[in-house]
C-alpha cells in the first residue's frame, strides 16, 4: 500500500519527534552550544545565518526558503517561519511538503483552522486520498478540535488505504473510549497490537488490562 511516499524527504523529518504517534507535534528549540573565536552561538543560529545568506543569493530557490522556515520553527519564531515558508510556496506552489510544514507550524501555535486547510492541501495535492499519513495527522488535529466525527471518518479512510497501519486503530480506540463504547474500544486497541503497533504498546496493554481485568496478554498477541 502507498503511504506518504511523496513526502519521504520532507515529511519524515518532521515526524521524528514522535512520528504519527503523538497527538500534537510542537517545535523544540535546539540549544546546543559550540565554541568559536569570537562568541558562543547556537548551532541553529549559525545555520540561520548560513541560510539567510543563501536565500539572499538565490532568491528563486525554494529549498533554501524551506530550510530557513524549518530553522525559525525550531527556534519557535513562528512569524518568520511562516514568512519564509510563504516565499517557498510562492515559488513552488504545488509542493506538498511545504503545505505539511505549514500545517505543523499552525498546529503548534494553535491556529487549528489554518492547520486544517494546510493538511487538506497536502491531501489534495497528492492526487486524492491515497496516502494515509497526512490523513492520520489531520484526524488527530480534528480530535484536538473536538470534531470526533470528522476524525472517525478519516481514520477509517486511513485503514481503507492501508489496513496494516497500526496508528489509526489506536486513535479509533481513543474515540470509542470518549464515547464510552467499551467493546469497540477494546476491539480497536487489540487490532493495534495485532497489526504490529509498537510505539504505544505499553499504554495500550495497560488500557486493555484496565478495560478487561481478567485479560491474559497472550490472548491478544
Amino acid at each position: 500500500m502507498k503511504r506518504l511516499s511523496f513526502l519521504v524527504a520532507g515529511v519524515l523529518s518532521l515526524l521524528l519527534v514522535s512520528g504519527c504517534a503523538t497527538q500534537t507535534i510542537r517545535p523544540i528549540s535546539q540549544q546546543v552550544v559550540i565554541e568559536d573565536d569570537d562568541s558562543r552561538s547556537t548551532i541553529v543560529d549559525v545555520k540561520l545565518d548560513k541560510y539567510t545568506k543563501l536565500v539572499a543569493e538565490f532568491p528563486k530557490e525554494p529549498k533554501y526558503q524551506e530550510r530557513l522556515a524549518r530553522l525559525y520553527w525550531e527556534k519557535s519564531d513562528h512569524t518568520n517561519a511562516l514568512k519564509a515558508l510563504a516565499k517557498a510556496r510562492k515559488i513552488d506552489p504545488d509542493n506538498p511538503k511545504y503545505h505539511y510544514l505549514a500545517a505543523k507550524i499552525y498546529e503548534g501555535i494553535g491556529s487549528y483552522s489554518a492547520a486544517e486547510q494546510s493538511y487538506l492541501s497536502v491531501i489534495n495535492s497528492s492526487g486524492g486520498e491515497n496516502y494515509s499519513g497526512p490523513m492520520l495527522q489531520l484526524s488527530i488535529l480534528y480530535m484536538e478540535m473536538e470534531r470526533s466525527d470528522k476524525a472517525f471518518a478519516l481514520l477509517n479512510r486511513c485503514l481503507e488505504v492501508d489496513p496494516t497501519f497500526a496508528d489509526p486503530h489506536y486513535w479509533l480506540g481513543r474515540i470509542h473510549m470518549q464515547q464510552r463504547n467499551r467493546p469497540k474500544a477494546i476491539k480497536s486497541f487489540e487490532r493495534y497490537l495485532r497489526v504490529g503497533g509498537e510505539a504505544r504498546q505499553k499504554e495500550v496493554l495497560q488500557t486493555l488490562q484496565a478495560l478487561q481485568p481478567d485479560l491474559r496478554i497472550h490472548d491478544i498477541r
